[in-house]
C-alpha cells in the first residue's frame, strides 16, 4: 500500500515538474518575442510601424472580442510579434529572425518579469542592441478598454 502511495508521488512531482519545464518554456518564447518586437518595430518607417498596429488591433479583437487594445508595453509588443509574424516581417535582432509561437499573449508572462529582462540583458550582452521593456501595469502610452470599463482604443 505504501509502495503505491510512493510511487504516485513521485508521478505527481514528475508531472509538476514537466508542467514547470513547459510553462517556462512558453514565458521565455512570450519573453523573446516582447523584446525582439519592440526593437524590430522601433526600426520599422512609420508606415509599417502603423500597419503593425492596426495588424495587432485586429488580432486582439479577433482572439478576445472585449479587449480594445494594451495595458503595458509587455502585452503591445507580445501582439505586435503577433502582428509582424503576420505581416511576415522578420525580427530585426540579428541571428534570430524567426517568432516563437504564443497563442496570447496577455496570459503568457507579466511586466517586470526575470525572463524578460534576461532577454534584453543577452541582446545588449550579444549584439550591442540596448533595449528596455517598462514594468509598469499600466503605462501612458496606451489606453485599454476591458470589459465594460469606459478608455479610448489603442
Amino acid at each position: 500500500m505504501y509502495m503505491y502511495a510512493a510511487y504516485f508521488l513521485g508521478f505527481l512531482i514528475l508531472v509538476i515538474i514537466v508542467l514547470k519545464i513547459y510553462r517556462t518554456r512558453q514565458q521565455h518564447a512570450a519573453a523573446t518575442n516582447i523584446v525582439f518586437a519592440k526593437y524590430t518595430h522601433g526600426t520599422l518607417p512609420k508606415n509599417k510601424q502603423k500597419q503593425v498596429h492596426e495588424k495587432a488591433i485586429q488580432i486582439v479583437k479577433e482572439i478576445e472580442p472585449k479587449l480594445r487594445g494594451f495595458a503595458n508595453e509587455v502585452e503591445r509588443y507580445g501582439w505586435y510579434a503577433k502582428a509582424m509574424e503576420s505581416l511576415n516581417i522578420p525580427s530585426a535582432v540579428p541571428e534570430n529572425p524567426v517568432w516563437s509561437k504564443v497563442k496570447n499573449p496577455y496570459y503568457v508572462i507579466k511586466p517586470g518579469s526575470l525572463l524578460i529582462r534576461g532577454v534584453t540583458n543577452f541582446i545588449a550582452k550579444e549584439y550591442g542592441i540596448n533595449i528596455s521593456v517598462s514594468e509598469a501595469k499600466n503605462y501612458t502610452g496606451s489606453k485599454v478598454k476591458r470589459m465594460g470599463e469606459k478608455s479610448e482604443e489603442a
